[in-house]
């Protein structure tokens, strides 16, 4: 059994998905960009909360809902809290959650979300060798595919990327076609050292 070092990689979402809809006073399909804020509103005996968004245009605000006619015991004292701050945490929470986005009926967009990476170097045990593993964290659903993200960290053309998958040379799990494989929490990332400029690779890492 040899003795490698696995690398971690966390995608931190930068920005916030938009959202497509009508827009009742631009009269026209628009964006509506997350505004961070929460709104709740109490009704008798029960309570929303939505999350606002603005119209990118003429900043009209929509209410997406995150709970409707709720009784306040029926949310936890943290996050009931988290609404009244506005948690960052918590509005990213809600704002990459694709059921609440299929509740409202909304038209979401994740593939203009940009990331920030944070690399870490993990010690681990592995059966084969000549192989670098790299374990993806990714707690937000990201519109990204394996091969766009290597091409963007490594500084490798997408091509080259690709024609590395075909080859075998780079692959997710036991999966050897990993070509249209889009980014998922928990994925491991195969790189074997058989490539010829695989000091370049390691320094990039």
């Amino acid at each position: 059994m040899s003795y490698l070092n696995k690398h971690q990689w966390e995608l931190v979402p930068q920005n916030l998905p938009i959202v497509k809809r009508s827009c009742p006073k631009c009269n026209e399909k628009t964006n509506y960009i997350n505004s961070e804020k929460f709104r709740i509103n109490a009704n008798k005996n029960s309570i929303d909360i939505w999350l606002i968004y603005k119209c990118e245009k003429c900043k009209s605000t929509w209410n997406m809902t995150i709970y409707e006619r709720i009784k306040p015991c029926n949310i936890s004292k943290n996050e009931y809290n988290k609404f009244l701050s506005n948690d960052r945490d918590l509005v990213r929470e809600y704002a990459f959650n694709s059921s609440i986005y299929n509740t409202n009926k909304a038209e979401v967009f994740l593939d203009d979300i940009s990331y920030r990476l944070v690399q870490r170097k993990l010690e681990a045990y592995y059966i084969k060798e000549n192989e670098l593993v790299i374990e993806i964290i990714c707690k937000y659903p990201i519109d990204l595919r394996v091969d766009k993200l290597l091409s963007d960290i490594l500084e490798i053309s997408r091509s080259k990327i690709k024609s590395m998958i075909e080859k075998g040379i780079v692959f997710v799990n036991d999966n050897k076609n990993s070509s249209n494989i889009k980014v998922r929490d928990g994925m491991e990332i195969h790189v074997l050292q058989v490539v010829d400029n695989i000091e370049t690779l390691e320094g990039a890492i």
